[in-house]
């Protein structure tokens, strides 16, 4: 894994490319809390078609409009929510099982393109939100895991 400082206005943080950076969106630890970002080229164009939402800790405070947490009082417990729109085809965890941070959890169709969703994190799977067939909404809570 990638691990760099950064500092912007002043204010340093701590982040940690979690899956292949090349690939937007890309997951990433700031400071502890795991995102999902979009990558731009040097234009200020998005590179991918999607930009995605935040693989937010529970408990976290988030700005208004975002996709509420499922069980805010779990403070160990993050919810993973979709990246973008479409239908889940695929699940490749079940809850209680243990997965290592780039796993694979399960894949989206979306355009005719079917996006796989990897664990930006190591942790056992606490729950699983969506079924096969389901159609999901971008920020929609996938799974949880226990960190």
């Amino acid at each position: 894994m990638l691990r760099y400082t950064l500092t912007l206005e002043g204010q340093t943080f701590e982040v940690e490319i979690l899956s292949d950076p090349r690939i937007s969106p890309v997951q990433v630890r700031v400071d502890g809390q795991i995102l999902t970002v979009r990558v731009d080229d040097a234009t200020g164009n998005e590179s991918a078609a999607a930009q995605v939402a935040v693989a937010r800790p529970a408990g976290s405070t988030m700005a208004a409009g975002a996709a509420p947490l499922a069980h805010p009082d779990a403070a160990s417990r993050s919810d993973l929510v979709a990246p973008l729109p479409g239908t889940v085809v695929q699940i490749s965890v079940e809850p209680g099982q243990p997965v290592r941070a780039g796993d694979e959890l399960l894949v989206i169709e979306a355009m005719k393109m079917n996006n796989r969703i990897r664990s930006p994190q190591n942790g056992i799977v606490s729950h699983v939100a969506v079924q096969v067939g389901q159609q999901v909404s971008h920020g929609e809570t996938l799974l949880a895991w226990e960190a």
